[in-house]
């Protein structure tokens, strides 16, 4: 039984860190209340402001005496000289809460409608009862989600909230494609898109009692010009771009009449509190807390940059001006989806431009009537003024008012969990399964964390584009006596509560993947106690957990003087029974994890499901090759990374192939399972009898590359034993290479085996049984050599001798057919 005392100790301990605790009190609250039909709750920018779409949609349903009966709550966090909350707190059935309250969390769970701008925190889940709308913010110039620079799972707490909606409210078809197919919802999203114009833009054709009573010079007799340029740049790195907006506000301010013009400003939030204090003279900051589709009611002139609001003032057939001084840099470091050359305005790209532009603005309408009537005929077509009303009448009514968008093709879906994406055999496997997947009557959604390093995502770069990407931010929702049951079962491996077990999961699976149904769960890397857990209580009618080695001998592997990989395989081992098939990826693998596991397992659930080889990446460095030799200090090296800083240059060259004697190639990870120890001690012996003319290539890295080279060393071969490291130049240096040796002392089916074959490349292999269940016990294409010093000495000297078989009739078509019909009968096995 575990210490009562140490558990509360490690819960408290949990609590401090804010996340945590959040997910707890949002749970206690999720499953304490329920659904209450008059609520409904509007959020817009993470509770910035009573701003944007939803605040549009607030503004008509509390002034509208059909819905008198409505409960609404604001989150806002910012209360202070707020004109929309000094006017809206005096309504009765209106409310103000901040994130992350108590209050936050009880509204959030009993509201019938969530209404919002961005995104619900990471905790946030939707109850079956609720309707969640969400708005978005804009047409989109700028990119979106996965087609931003910058990490490749930036977009995944925004994918996951729209995975959730039931709406999703459009203001053109051109949105729609853009939020959809950026986020990665295309094909598997359950809710609909809405496409009718934006709500916020109704704002722009009416007057606002609330900014006139605290702007007069709204009703003044100058001109109104608004500046409101985007947001660049990264959060707390501001000052670069606060000098740039001041000194462009000066020097546009410099050169007009201010007389005849009231020059306003409006800018992001997180530049605002830098620049609120500063004395400007000739301008008027307006505050963050204005909507600024209720303010563009009144502007006269508009100069922006890349932001989305020219999109809405285009409905006042009022100019509009670019100043676009940055931008090649910004097309650089962001991207935008439309030609910057041809907008709907005057394109400027100095300070003293945009002021010429100012004064002769009666002649912008008529010199851009083109672009403008293009951009309005393309992106506000269904702005009218009215647009709020037909939506409300689809959401609250359920009339068919507006046009309704389904983009989910209706076919099954399959989720996956690849391994994290190292590089190693798996991963490799996972993508070339990616490459050949039956897309044409499955989905293929593959589920990771949510953070990565390069590796991580230059891997998932290599999935098929046919792939879902799924990232699970945020952590599993749990009172504390559910963290404590899931936490006996992680820390002791007792399955003691199968349904508690599947209502955590399944909860978990929904906050991720919304409505999504899920025919298949696949745990394709089976090292993960977590996913393994995720996919055995996920409910999904066929479950599957994939074996790519001899799992009794992965758990009673050594690193360092520690049993590696045995608290986690324990767990996996006892959650076996609750999936419908293992899959092992070799013959003989099966047939031995069936013998050592036969404690957890049933004979029955052992299928055997080759890995699958992509033709195409394995053979692409034959036309396109990268690894050409180039001369370093007079010695001819490869080049196998090089990484470019503004002119600088970080390479990593190794020595190239020898022309002398022949090139041996190992590909692993370096580590005690691989073996590359036994090799080296092989290769020295070798070098001994034929003098040092071959080179032994380590492709790889690991926990023994330290130990590895000092051996090199301790041996005297340090000069013919090149180690690479990690490179994704691995196929071409194997191609370049005369013989492919795999020193291993427990495998599944290596993959770095199957493609030396496939390359018509002769391999010396150790007699294990994944190596066998790859090669056959006969091999026609190298040798299968005792597992020893010996054995691989004299497995390298039958092929210098020209003894070694080697076959070049290695059908890859036919194999991965095979592989393909096995892996499609077990995934429809229900059908």
């Amino acid at each position: 039984m575990p210490d009562v005392k140490k558990v509360i100790r490690n819960y408290r301990k949990k609590m401090g860190n804010i996340n945590f605790s959040r997910q707890v009190e949002y749970q206690k609250a999720f499953k304490k209340y329920d659904v209450k039909n008059n609520i409904i709750l509007y959020e817009s920018f993470h509770g910035k402001g009573m701003t944007d779409n939803p605040f549009a949609i607030f503004k008509y349903l509390v002034n509208n005496p059909e819905y008198k009966n409505m409960k609404h709550i604001w989150v806002l966090n910012n209360y202070e000289d707020n004109g929309y909350y000094n006017y809206y707190k005096k309504f009765a059935n209106v409310e103000f809460v901040k994130t992350h309250t108590k209050k936050y969390f009880y509204y959030l769970v009993t509201a019938k409608y969530l209404i919002n701008s961005v995104s619900f925190p990471p905790y946030f889940l939707k109850k079956e009862e609720q309707v969640y709308v969400n708005t978005w913010h804009g047409t989109p110039l700028k990119t979106l989600g996965k087609d931003m620079e910058g990490s490749i799972t930036q977009h995944s707490n925004l994918q996951r909230n729209f995975l959730q909606t039931d709406y999703i409210l459009s203001p053109n078809e051109f949105t729609s494609e853009k939020i959809v197919y950026s986020h990665d919802i295309n094909d598997i999203y359950t809710g609909k898109v809405l496409e009718n114009g934006y709500p916020r833009i109704d704002n722009i054709f009416y007057e606002s009692q609330v900014l006139e009573s605290n702007f007069s010079i709204l009703k003044g007799n100058k001109k109104l010009v608004l500046y409101a340029p985007t947001w660049r740049g990264e959060v707390g790195k501001v000052d670069d771009i606060v000098f740039q907006i001041v000194q462009s506000i000066n020097d546009i301010v410099e050169n007009i009449n201010i007389d005849e013009y009231e020059f306003l400003v409006k800018v992001h939030p997180l530049v605002y509190k830098y620049i609120e204090g500063m004395d400007f003279e000739g301008i008027t900051l307006i505050p963050n807390w204005v909507d600024t589709d209720e303010l563009l009611h009144y502007i006269d002139i508009l100069v922006t940059d890349y932001s989305s609001i020219f999109f809405d003032f285009l409905v006042t057939d009022k100019p509009i001006i670019f100043y676009l001084y940055d931008k090649d840099e910004y097309l650089e470091k962001r991207g935008v989806y439309l030609d910057l050359d041809n907008l709907p305005g005057s394109i400027c790209y100095s300070a003293e431009d945009v002021s010429k532009n100012i004064t002769e603005s009666n002649t912008i309408v008529n010199r851009y009537k083109v672009q403008v009537e293009r951009y309005k005929k393309q992106f506000t077509h269904y702005d009218n003024g009215s647009v709020i009303k037909d939506y409300v009448a689809h959401i609250f009514l359920a009339k068919q008012s507006v046009v309704e968008k389904d983009y989910n093709n209706k076919k099954s879906n399959i989720v996956m969990y690849a391994g994290a994406f190292l590089n190693n055999g798996v991963t490799t496997s996972a993508i070339n399964l990616s490459k050949l997947f039956p897309y044409d009557k499955y989905n293929l959604i593959i589920i990771d964390k949510s953070r990565g390093n390069k590796t991580f995502e230059d891997n998932i770069k290599r999935l098929s584009p046919n792939v879902h990407m799924a990232y699970r931010g945020g952590g599993m929702n749990l009172t504390f006596y559910e963290w404590v049951r899931y936490n006996r079962f992680m820390n002791y491996s007792k399955v003691e509560n199968v349904d508690f077990y599947k209502e955590v999961v399944q909860q978990e699976w929904k906050r991720l993947l919304g409505d999504i149904n899920i025919e298949v769960g696949i745990d394709f890397s089976g090292y993960v106690p977590f996913w393994t857990f995720m996919m055995a209580f996920s409910g999904f009618p066929n479950r599957i957990i994939y074996q790519h080695n001899d799992m009794a001998a992965e758990k009673l592997k050594v690193v360092g003087g520690k049993k590696v990989h045995s608290k986690n395989l324990t767990r996996i081992f006892s959650l076996y029974k609750f999936f419908d098939f293992i899959a092992a990826v070799g013959e003989k693998t099966l047939e031995l994890n069936r013998a050592n596991l036969s404690e957890y397992t049933e004979e029955n659930q052992f299928v055997y499901i080759p890995n699958v080889l992509d033709p195409d990446s394995l053979f692409m460095h034959r036309s396109e090759p990268s690894l050409e030799k180039t001369a370093i200090f007079n010695e001819n090296m490869l080049l196998i990374n090089d990484q470019r800083d503004h002119g600088r240059v970080n390479a990593t060259a190794i020595t190239a192939p020898t022309i002398k004697g022949k090139n041996f190639i190992n590909i692993g990870r370096l580590s005690p399972e691989k073996d590359q120890e036994k090799l080296l001690q092989a290769f020295a012996l070798l070098l001994r009898e034929e003098g040092p003319i071959h080179q032994l290539y380590l492709v790889g890295s690991g926990e023994l590359e330290k130990t590895l080279k000092a051996e090199t060393i301790s041996l005297g071969i340090e000069d013919n034993v090149i180690f690479t490291g990690q490179t994704n130049k691995a196929i071409e240096l194997l191609d370049k290479c005369d013989c492919f040796v795999l020193s291993s002392n427990h495998e599944g089916q290596p993959m770095t085996l199957l493609e030396a074959i496939a390359l018509n490349k002769p391999v010396i292999a150790t007699n294990i049984e994944g190596n066998r269940s790859v090669l056959g016990d006969n091999s026609q294409y190298g040798d299968i050599v005792e597992n020893s010093v010996d054995g691989l000495l004299n497995g390298m000297k039958k092929f210098l001798s020209g003894e070694m078989k080697s076959s070049h009739d290695f059908d890859i078509q036919k194999y991965d057919n095979y592989a393909m019909e096995e892996f499609t009968k077990m995934i429809n096995y229900r059908d």
